[in-house]
């Protein structure tokens, strides 16, 4: 079965990252705020289905599926956000000041959106209170640190970047493991000991654990104009896309860039 109708908060968030980057690059104001309104829906989205999967893996085995379905359908979106993570983890996520406010805002504009109550300038004002960017900030924050706090590792496409699979006629994308990622960042420039197993795993401990791992890695790959490159000898083989929901960028994703070009123009200059 296809993994983007089975991991909702993949499909989700990675919906969040493409519909806010485009409201960011939008050209006139109504196409603005046509994918931002997306961008919030795929947020909360995203969030809500985040927690959920996590309360469903923390009760499983203990209550029935009957029971967990219960628990899951009657939780209202912000007490699952603020008690949730304290159930299941024992301590919720430290925040940025200001992240769980600008969460609670994107729901309630969302929410006026949904059930509008007044004839809808006030709720379109709102809305262009919001930075299209600070969405996907928010939300994937407040997912890496829920991982932090648990000591595990965030999903590599917080950073809103996707294996693109490429066949004949056809570009889909699909879910790979953070091995994977590894070797991916590596091919990009990254300098990363993705082919040493131990270290390669204390890389991916350090900087995939943490928000401040996650900064580091957000930091570099939003400065970046080029994706993992091609290799002649496996045309069809996944390479990790930062456009992948572009079809014009599939053409020339893997491609040498200009920005490499011109790299190689300097080197040594």
């Amino acid at each position: 079965m296809n993994p983007w109708v089975t991991n909702p908060v993949w499909q989700n968030f990675s919906s969040l990252f493409r519909e806010a980057t485009t409201a960011h690059e939008a050209g006139t104001e109504i196409e603005c705020l046509h994918h931002l309104t997306a961008s919030l829906y795929f947020g909360i989205a995203a969030l809500e289905a985040f927690l959920n999967q996590k309360m469903r893996a923390y009760l499983s085995g203990s209550k029935t599926e009957e029971e967990i379905f219960e628990v899951l359908r009657k939780g209202r979106f912000m007490s699952k956000l603020g008690k949730w993570s304290t159930e299941i983890v024992g301590k919720s996520p430290t925040l940025n000041d200001g992240t769980l406010e600008l969460i609670r805002f994107f729901n309630d504009v969302r929410g006026d959106l949904t059930h509008p109550k007044t004839q809808g300038q006030d709720i379109y004002q709102r809305l262009e209170t919001v930075t299209p960017l600070s969405v996907i900030d928010a939300v994937a924050e407040y997912i890496v640190r829920f991982h932090e706090v648990q000591s595990t590792r965030y999903p590599y496409w917080v950073f809103g970047w996707n294996y693109l699979n490429p066949r004949p006629n056809i570009h889909e994308i699909f879910i790979l493991n953070d091995q994977q990622f590894s070797f991916s960042l590596q091919a990009i420039g990254f300098q990363i000991p993705a082919a040493a197993h131990g270290e390669a795993e204390a890389w991916r401990d350090r900087y995939l654990k943490s928000y401040e791992g996650y900064l580091a890695i957000k930091e570099v790959l939003s400065k970046l104009e080029r994706c993992e490159p091609k290799f002649d000898r496996f045309p069809y083989k996944p390479i990790l896309c930062r456009r992948w929901w572009t079809t014009a960028h599939h053409r020339s994703c893997g491609h040498v860039t200009e920005e490499a070009l011109n790299y190689a123009r300097n080197y040594g200059a």
